[in-house]
């Protein structure tokens, strides 16, 4: 049962006095418990700022209606399922999960039980290397040195062993400090917004805010994004082409402290006792990570089946599993359920751009996509023979616990998938996961600079840190008047390749942009709740194309792709950090599509390459069709009932005509070739 989804109030306060005022309200929460379950339920709960209500129209009076008869309700609520992600014992599926299960290890039982038993113990191994070296095991590097084989190289090797990177330096400080400035403004002429959820209250379902668009389509964060997706080993045949990066509307996380105290639109956020997450943790686990794109999609035929992206894992050879071939993940659907907050496009990294300085603590990540992606797979399938012991034994009877002649291959597969349910992502567990020993396995990140970009894998499990903002070792993440106002402000900026689906994605996502309304899988009902369209200040394509030119025009869906050699220009930022680059970052402005990135000598197998392949230009022909295909000629049959119009008509019968002509002369040159074998055959007898 999932907490009640919070309706929205009115009140005269905008989201932007959150940057610089405090108002204390109170949240009545009832925490009701019962075997194996947890039910949260908020008593009217009052959203300062929040306004859910339609503007009055000439009419409304009519008929007895009012404004207040037409109070509209955020219906989709980002707030997981209580019971299943924080309960005892984890959701029963439906019945067909448990013949899923059954038909994806029949055959191969005893390969999958003795896979187990090695992965457990490298698990182990690995767990103890993790909490010896620590953040330590993160490399970065500076956005200056991408080109430079000496350092790329071994920061590439770190990159895919442990799944995380920093790349420093992506956007000049001056320009993440004047995003921040503006996006301040915007915000403050905001009227109505969608309320963050009770256990993350600093992530806003914001979209098209200043920060996020102009970083998005900052040359510098396309050049990141580029050099980073190169780094996967995809072939010539791959059809996707990392050479285009292109955008995915993500949420944005600000962070405003007043005197020491977390404030959300200007109230205080909960603390660490009554907070949702904090009272629903309390009744089983503190521990509790994420990882995003999908989750039952993970095991299902119809999700990432449908590239065999997982088959070695499920056969029991998970070493031969390569975490970083995309090519299993570019036919994968990893939104079976149209969830809210689930993504539908096929991202390579998870990505942050930090616009303030963030200390460690914010975030943690497991540093391990390729034995945590396995043992998460797998948990689902085996069963300890012995429970875990009590809280507070000793750690011999926990090693007893974990050992792998305590865990056995379910005879009769159950329908739970551990940490997974339809329509959310992935959660991992210290209770359903114990062999991950998050308390352990979980690192912070070194400190992000303004402008610096952490990027990782996206099956890597995360967390953010949402419960302690009123503890004394609070970072202190920008500088502020006395009174000790500040703010953090991080964009999500994932990396995705051009690929056929993230096209059709893009398509939707351009539309949406276009409106102003939510990102499309934040808005899965397509109602445009919490548009940011009457918002002042809002930028457009004009200034999209202001900051990255061309290619940040093609990112969001507003220009083609083109592989032609002719290169085009690209605008730089026009900020005030512009003049005082040096004529390198300039001369990246006439860039050619067709010539090799800065990481194409890196790895032949990228598709960055400078010449490119079949599967790259079909990929690029289906894209420009399917965003702008008034632009580009191809068949597409239409409905009677929505004729085509009259210029088009003509159009299509000129080029009927034109292959009837063709037509009758091919049958003519047929039938003059056939004649002059005739002859030949007379000639011969």
């Amino acid at each position: 049962m999932a907490a009640t989804k919070p309706t929205t109030t009115s009140s005269s306060t905008s989201i932007g006095t959150a940057i610089s005022t405090t108002t204390t309200t109170t949240t009545k929460t009832v925490l009701t418990t019962t075997p194996n379950t947890t039910l949260i339920s908020p008593l009217s709960p009052p959203q300062i700022g929040v306004i859910g209500i339609k503007r009055t129209r000439n009419g409304d009076h009519k008929d007895g209606r009012n404004s207040k008869s037409r109070q509209r309700q955020f219906t989709k609520s980002m707030e997981p399922p209580v019971l299943s992600f924080y309960g005892m014992q984890p959701v029963p599926l439906p019945s067909r999960f448990g013949s899923l299960k059954k038909r994806l290890v029949a055959g191969h039982e005893s390969a999958l039980e003795a896979s187990w038993g090695r992965l457990l113990s490298a698990l182990r191994d690995e767990v103890k290397h993790i909490e010896k070296h620590g953040s330590g095991l993160i490399p970065s590097i500076d956005f200056t040195d991408m080109d430079d084989t000496a350092k790329v190289a071994p920061f590439g090797a770190q990159l895919k062993r442990y799944g995380i990177g920093v790349i420093r330096g992506v956007v000049p400080s001056a320009d993440a400090s004047s995003w921040v400035e503006e996006t301040k403004k915007y915000l403050e002429t905001k009227h109505e917004y969608k309320p963050p959820p009770a256990q993350d209250p600093t992530c806003f379902d914001f979209f098209w805010t200043p920060a996020q668009v102009r970083s998005r389509a900052h040359p510098h964060v396309l050049q990141a994004q580029r050099f980073a997706m190169s780094l996967w080993n995809a072939n010539n045949d791959d059809r996707l082409a990392t050479r285009f990066p292109i955008t995915y509307a993500d949420r944005i996380r600000i962070e405003s402290v007043s005197n020491g105290h977390l404030t959300v639109n200007g109230a205080l956020a909960p603390t660490h006792e009554d907070s949702l997450i904090a009272a629903a943790a309390a009744t089983s686990s503190t521990q509790i990570a994420q990882v995003d794109n999908g989750s039952l999609e993970r095991w299902e035929q119809d999700g990432y089946g449908r590239g065999g992206l997982y088959d070695a894992i499920f056969k029991g050879d998970w070493e031969s599993y390569d975490a970083w071939d995309p090519a299993g993940r570019i036919n994968a659907t990893s939104d079976l359920y149209n969830g809210a907050g689930a993504c539908s496009m096929m991202r390579l990294f998870q990505g942050i751009l930090a616009l303030t300085v963030v200390e460690p603590g914010m975030i943690r990540l497991l540093p391990s996509p390729k034995l945590s992606t396995a043992y998460f797979l797998l948990r689902p399938f085996f069963a300890p023979k012995e429970g875990p012991p009590e809280q507070g034994v000793g750690s011999e009877e926990w090693n007893t616990y974990l050992d792998p002649s305590n865990w056995t291959l379910e005879k009769e597969q159950s329908t739970i998938i551990h940490g997974a349910v339809p329509g959310h992502a992935q959660r991992v567990t210290a209770a359903w996961h114990p062999h991950l020993q998050l308390d352990k396995s979980l690192v912070t990140p070194p400190t992000l600079q303004a402008g610096d970009y952490i990027i990782w894998h996206p099956d890597q499990a995360y967390q953010f840190s949402n419960t302690n903002y009123r503890t004394n070792s609070r970072p202190q993440t920008s500088s502020g008047p006395a009174s000790g106002d500040m703010t953090s402000m991080l964009v999500y900026t994932p990396a995705a390749p051009l690929t056929q689906t993230n096209a059709l994605f893009l398509a939707r996502q351009r539309k949406a942009f276009l409106r102003g309304h939510p990102g499309p899988d934040f808005d899965s009902t397509g109602t445009g709740l919490g548009s940011e369209a009457p918002h002042t200040g809002r930028l457009g394509e004009k200034d999209i194309r202001q900051v990255g030119g061309e290619e940040g025009l093609q990112a969001m869906g507003l220009a083609p792709w083109n592989l032609s050699p002719r290169s085009h220009k690209r605008a730089l930022p026009s900020t005030s950090t512009t003049s005082s680059r040096s004529k390198k970052d300039a001369d990246m402005g006439d860039m050619d599509v067709d010539a090799p990135s800065r990481s194409s000598s890196r790895d032949s197998r990228s598709s960055s390459t400078s010449s490119s392949t079949h599967a790259q230009a079909e990929v690029v022909r289906l894209a420009n069709i399917i965003l702008f295909p008034d632009r580009y000629d191809f068949y597409m049959p239409t409905r009677a009932s929505s004729p085509v119009p009259t210029s088009r008509d003509r159009g299509e019968k000129e080029r009927e005509r034109e292959r009837e002509r063709d037509r009758d002369t091919r049958e003519k040159d047929n039938e003059a070739r056939d004649k002059d074998r005739d002859k030949g055959k007379d000639r011969d007898k």
